[in-house]
């Protein structure tokens, strides 16, 4: 079955998630023209990328005004939609995703495992990688979620390929060389035969540039879609899930792992 993927980029207005909000159903509207099942959104996205000392003001828990707007969005538009925030969940914080299907409807949630260095500073480490059903819009795939800096770590890619993912749904605040960014994401969907897309966000942090424009990607690592660093916009591709049982039904990689090998 073929379905349409689409990632969204911008810069966020830091701070102002009523500002950021406006732009993600901007954006929601044209990837639904574009005709696409999900849009994937950057990490931090609904907040912007926060200093230490701002996050706790920054964070919202999955059923605060500003999330139930977005599930409003989605319902509006009929996308699903997967983007970044500051999660407060019982006084803690962590950086978060969440994938709203397209009823409105908070299917899953996933925290930040890997914690770049300042983020250390006001989040708390996630603890798994466990896939979810996104609903029967994207049926015939099984989704994932990770955020940037967990891009660098295989093991997470592969720990949720185990679990059946056939999609991988990233959103990244990448300060890393910009061919690093693209080389890890297509090595992680060459390495377990799966869809990625990956949503970049754009504009800088403390002085220093995020790098990188948004990617969809192939079972195979090719690029399906990129976008254009420094520009807000919506890319978008076509995913089809008879590839993935092709591909590794060819390359049965997860078959043949040796994990007593490996310690």
């Amino acid at each position: 079955m073929k379905v349409t993927i689409a990632c969204g980029q911008f810069v966020p207005a830091a701070g102002d998630p009523a500002a950021n909000r406006d732009t993600i159903a901007a954006q929601a509207r044209e990837a639904a023209r574009q005709g696409a099942a999900v849009l994937v959104l950057p990490e931090l996205c609904l907040s912007g990328y926060p200093l230490p000392a701002a996050a706790p003001s920054w964070a919202v828990d999955t059923g605060s005004a500003e999330i139930q707007q977005l599930a409003e969005c989605a319902r509006r538009e009929g996308i699903a939609l997967c983007l970044g925030f500051a999660e407060r969940s019982a006084e803690k914080l962590f950086n978060s995703m969440l994938f709203i299907d397209n009823t409105g409807v908070v299917r899953a949630v996933y925290r930040k495992v890997h914690l770049w260095v300042t983020e250390k500073e006001w989040a708390l480490p996630g603890k798994s990688f466990t896939g979810f059903d996104p609903g029967p819009r994207l049926s015939g795939l099984r989704a994932g979620m990770w955020i940037c800096y967990d891009t660098r770590f295989p093991e997470c890619a592969r720990t949720l390929a185990r679990d059946d993912v056939s999609l991988g749904l990233v959103g990244s605040a990448w300060f890393g060389p910009a061919d690093e960014w693209e080389l890890a994401v297509r090595a992680r969907a060459l390495d377990n035969g799966m869809y990625v897309a990956a949503a970049a966000v754009q504009g800088s942090f403390g002085g220093a540039a995020f790098h990188g424009g948004s990617l969809i990607v192939d079972p195979h690592g090719r690029v399906l879609a990129r976008g254009s660093e420094g520009r807000a916009e919506v890319i978008s591709a076509s995913c089809d899930s008879d590839e993935i049982q092709k591909f590794r039904a060819r390359l049965p990689l997860l078959a043949d792992l040796r994990p007593e090998s490996y310690a």
